[in-house]
């Protein structure tokens, strides 16, 4: 398990976080690769509302390599479509259940809600959660080990030519 050296200092946790275009405002926050500059082993995806944001997404960059993903999603009771931001907590537990019968520790995920000018806060819930991810254990690499190729089909079952047009009793 990699110590951390600071608050900001967190090279060996990779994170993947997923923030609504609605929720918290990422400009002057991220560099031009996406990352946060206050942690830069955190690289940011937004999403047009978090309720649009597919629980396999999340899943997926945990497959990937990921340490640990987020979504960000407006303030309860005040999201622009409605209730994206309920939808996706609710999607996020679902996911943590099923993570977690699969031996994968939901701690690896995460809902935040913050609004436009919840910066300070945001960075504030993203290093508790970096804090939260250096203390678990590493992740089991056989979690992320590619599938083996498939076996090639042996030569006598190739299929046979088809045959030229006009050869068949059909006319044309």
């Amino acid at each position: 398990m990699a110590e951390p050296r600071g608050q900001d200092a967190t090279p060996d946790v990779k994170v993947v976080g997923f923030v609504c275009d609605w929720a918290v405002s990422t400009e002057g926050l991220t560099d031009g690769d996406g990352r946060l500059t206050a942690h830069p082993s955190v690289r940011i995806v937004r999403v047009p509302c978090s309720g649009f944001m597919r629980p396999d997404w999340l899943e997926a960059a945990l497959r990937a390599g990921a340490d640990g993903t987020f979504v960000t999603g407006c303030p309860y009771g005040d999201c622009l479509n409605r209730e994206g931001n309920y939808l996706m907590r609710d999607r996020v537990e679902q996911l943590a259940r099923r993570l977690s019968r699969r031996r994968i520790d939901p701690a690896r995920l995460a809902m935040l809600a913050h609004g436009l000018h919840d910066r300070r806060a945001f960075l504030d819930e993203v290093a508790a959660f970096l804090r939260r991810l250096l203390a678990l254990p590493a992740p089991a690499p056989a979690a992320r080990a590619p599938r083996p190729a498939p076996a090639a089909a042996p030569a006598a079952s190739a299929p046979a030519a088809a045959p030229a047009s006009g050869e068949e009793g059909g006319s044309s």
